[in-house]
């Protein structure tokens, strides 16, 4: 059989065209976290002895940020706070508040946060009589009414959770049910804890589906060991001595949780350890860098 010019090119096309389609498709480039914070509690034993030291040893390590929390500001002045955190670089655009500020005086945390130049306040806690269906409602009430409040002074509210938001009060309700239901989405956002989310036994990927746009922050802390016996545990200090690591010492599969941003919402990246092992430098190198090489 004789092939012509024409019939050789058009085979050769041909083939050409069908290699390229089996050709795999190149992978989208991997994501990473852009700036990284830590959240001043996990050092507060340092801060205690050394405030500017410890801001500064921060700003070594490499974050980008610190989210304070109301101790930060007890014993000295926003003012005075704020120039500590310029002469060292460290912006806070976060602040953990109590519930009484954010509850009676609103205002005036809008004053302090300006002052810091905090765009956000979070209600990281509410005490154990506080903790029912009806309670919840009412939290969701106040978070409303104070991030209206707190909207003219450009500052947003979170609500940052713990495992007993997830208990479940009658019929399947849950406090972060109740929370995430009855604040307006257009004025509260929430920080979620991932160590105790995933202690509850929470299913993180999809609260995130569920309730799109409504994460913007979260805290990132790693869990190594079984948890399932202490799923319904209140016993926080036995909790933390027993599970709670060094992000990149556990288990927790942060890259799935973070290959949803664009579902969640998610935009700041906090690093937390309630008991950090000394030295604390290196525990606190040791989760920044884990953070730092995150692909997802």
């Amino acid at each position: 059989m004789t092939i012509n010019r024409r019939q050789f090119i058009g085979a050769s096309s041909t083939l050409m065209l069908l290699s390229a389609c089996q050709m795999p498709v190149p992978a989208a480039p991997k994501r990473q976290i852009d700036k990284i914070g830590i959240q001043t509690y996990t050092l507060r034993e340092a801060l205690g002895e050394d405030v500017v030291g410890t801001f500064r040893m921060i700003k070594e390590v490499g974050y980008d940020y610190v989210e304070l929390n109301g101790r930060n500001f007890a014993e000295r002045s926003p003012a005075e706070l704020k120039q500590i955190l310029n002469d060292t670089g460290l912006p806070s655009p976060i602040t953990h508040v109590d519930y009484d500020s954010l509850a009676n005086n609103p205002g005036e945390l809008g004053d302090i946060a300006a002052m810091l130049e905090c765009e956000h306040v979070i209600l990281p806690w509410v005490g154990d009589d506080q903790r029912t269906l009806d309670a919840f409602k009412s939290h969701a009430d106040m978070l409303n009414r104070a991030a209206e409040t707190l909207q003219p002074y450009g500052v947003t509210v979170g609500y940052h959770n713990h495992q007993f938001e997830f208990f479940d009060l009658g019929d399947g309700q849950t406090g972060m049910g109740i929370l995430l239901s009855e604040t307006d989405p257009g004025l509260v956002a929430f920080e979620l804890d991932l160590f105790w989310a995933a202690l509850s036994g929470t299913d993180i990927v999809a609260l995130f589906r569920n309730n799109p746009g409504r994460f913007k922050y979260c805290h990132v802390k790693d869990m190594s060991g079984d948890p399932t016996a202490y799923r319904n545990s209140l016993d926080f200090p036995t909790i933390v001595s027993e599970l709670m690591v060094n992000v990149g010492e556990g288990s927790l599969p942060f890259q799935d949780y973070f290959a949803v941003n664009d579902i969640s919402g998610m935009e700041y990246f906090v690093a937390e350890h309630d008991n950090p092992p000394s030295p604390f430098r290196q525990s606190v190198e040791t989760s920044y860098t884990a953070m730092r090489n995150m692909r997802f």
